[in-house]
């Protein structure tokens, strides 16, 4: 007679695996509060186009501290192929990536500047990318490049926002 068991133990949370629900709910739960922390009251407009991710390199951490590695961005956002699932965000008002480029194209018969302040009150338009994670620090990185035309000067329009993996949930790291 052969009797088979199996002492089976709790299941942890897998926290290796990075999903699409992962990426949303990071934002959701984090970014969207962080970037109404930095603009006030302000209605959060964002375009649903998704901006090119950080660098890979941003996803480590040294001595308990974020490498803070020297990226110059662009003096404007460069744009992957990809497009937000706008409907999965909460609290955000969105602004077709069409729409976003037709203020930055030449138009001599129309105030852009002015259609812009009266269209969207001089704020600036959320360009995000999808978060970048590593495995193996567990760390998600979203690049954030908040953006509008007929900027003078481009400093602090390009803003990284970090996440830990726990088997909680998200936590903010910076």
């Amino acid at each position: 007679m052969i009797i088979l068991f199996s002492c089976k133990q709790k299941e942890e949370k897998v926290i290796s695996e990075f999903t699409e629900q992962d990426a949303y709910e990071i934002i959701n739960a984090h970014l969207i509060g962080q970037l109404k922390k930095n603009d006030a009251d302000s209605i959060i407009y964002w375009n649903n186009r998704q901006l090119k991710s950080p660098e890979f390199e941003h996803t480590f951490i040294e001595s308990d501290r974020i490498l803070n590695f020297t990226e110059i961005p662009a003096p404007y956002p460069i744009f992957t192929s990809e497009y937000w699932e706008t409907d999965k965000i909460k609290g955000i008002t969105v602004m077709n990536w069409k729409e976003y480029d037709s203020f930055f194209e030449k138009n001599d018969s129309i105030d852009l500047e002015a259609l812009w302040d009266s269209k969207f009150n001089g704020e600036f338009i959320h360009n995000v990318s999808f978060p970048i994670y590593n495995t193996e620090t567990k760390i998600a990185v979203i690049r954030d490049y908040d953006y509008r035309p007929f900027l003078i000067c481009g400093t602090g329009l390009d803003n990284l926002y970090y996440y830990k993996k726990t088997k909680k949930g998200w936590t903010i790291l910076k």
